[in-house]
């Protein structure tokens, strides 16, 4: 099976680029038809302002017609008829689009020219431009975060057959997971695209596009940690201090909350070994689910008589019974799991823990919430 990996993978980057040039062809299409459409719905305000100024008639009735279409931007040249709205405020070296007609004024036919600017469709077609650079850019991570997935699944599946029912659910539970995230965006970007809304609404919507971006990138991030302890590889082997490791986390958690209650508890050093990344984040990751439940999170570090350990105790609602272990699997989230979580965050401590020849346990906490423990093998 090892022997069409180059195969595959040959194969993945070939679509990978195939995906990207049908994307970029598409966005050429869209932004030439939006610039299209933009312009015919100024010729045709053109034209509809030329019909006005012709029914109108006589010079009284045109002059306040002319302001009119003057502060709708459209600049109105009418020989004999004289009135605001006569010229037009264009950008330098702007682009003009104008419409020549014959209106007539009393008993006399007068040649009139109804000019408008394009500064404002180029403005519109820029904020497109903008709004397709961020999708691309988003669909290329995804496609590349896909690409590197499916790599790690293939070796996977290579070095341990027997994995293989577990990872095509973890597969079908990851893409329900990036719809919701992925559908989001498109939303906000037609949103964009269609209604064209003005600020402070459009600052608004922005700031959604980048919220839900991060979330995608937070998912994107924890999909490839998981699959990543999935496919059992071996963590880095270092001497590390637990106490060290749980008040980086604290300080890192209150530098993100300023608000959250976390009080750290150490005796001395608390040696063990292990990669202090992967722990650190596992520790951060029992932080992070504590402090969006709980008023107070205390953090210990210390040695048992059965290893060093990590203990995160909150006093939020708890864990039931029969959901302290479900709790550790993939994408599970109970009624009171932090909202905007990815549902990783348990099964990622656990696997990084599994890795380290530990285990992490959740038991009622005595303020009634919960305690997770963290729990290294002890030094030899």
């Amino acid at each position: 099976m090892s022997g069409h990996r180059p195969t595959r993978t040959r194969l993945i980057i070939a679509l990978i680029v195939a995906i990207v040039a049908a994307l970029a062809a598409l966005v050429v299409v869209i932004t030439v038809r939006y610039r299209d459409g933009l312009e015919q719905r100024l010729r045709a305000d053109l034209t509809s302002g030329a019909n006005a100024l012709r029914a109108a008639g006589t010079p009284q009735a045109l002059k306040p017609l002319i302001g009119s279409l003057a502060a709708e931007g459209i600049s109105v040249d009418l020989a004999g008829v004289s009135g605001p709205g006569g010229s037009l405020d264009v950008t330098p070296g702007a682009a003009l689009l104008s419409v020549h007609e014959v209106i007539p004024v009393g008993n006399a036919n007068v040649p009139a020219t109804l000019t408008g600017s394009l500064a404002g469709i180029d403005r519109q077609v820029r904020s497109l431009e903008v709004t397709e650079a961020i999708g691309g850019l988003i669909a290329l991570a995804l496609l590349v975060a896909l690409a590197r997935a499916l790599m790690l699944l293939d070796r996977a599946v290579s070095e341990a057959r027997a994995s293989e029912a577990a990872m095509r659910t973890f597969l079908a539970d990851a893409s329900h997971e990036l719809r919701t995230p992925v559908a989001a965006l498109q939303a906000t970007a037609e949103r964009l695209l269609r209604d064209q809304p003005a600020r402070p609404e459009r600052d608004a919507i922005e700031a959604g596009l980048a919220r839900d971006s991060r979330r995608l990138g937070h998912l994107v991030d924890d999909l490839l940690n998981f699959a990543r302890l999935d496919a059992r590889e071996q963590p880095h082997r270092e001497t590390v201090d637990l106490g060290d490791v749980a008040s980086a986390a604290v300080a890192a958690t209150r530098t993100a909350d300023p608000a959250a209650h976390v009080e750290l508890v150490t005796n001395g050093s608390v040696p063990a070994t292990g990669d202090r990344e992967a722990l650190l984040r596992a520790v951060r990751n029992l932080l992070d689910n504590a402090v969006a439940v709980a008023d107070t999170v205390v953090v210990e570090a210390k040695q048992t008589a059965n290893g060093p350990a990590v203990l995160v105790t909150d006093n939020g609602p708890g864990v039931p019974a029969d959901q302290r272990e479900r709790i550790f699997e993939p994408f599970v989230r109970l009624p009171r799991s932090p909202r905007g979580g990815t549902g990783l965050g348990l099964a990622i401590v656990r696997r990084t823990i599994e890795s380290h020849g530990g285990t992490v346990t959740c038991e009622p906490s005595p303020s009634g919430g919960a305690r997770f423990t963290l729990r290294l093998p002890a030094e030899t």
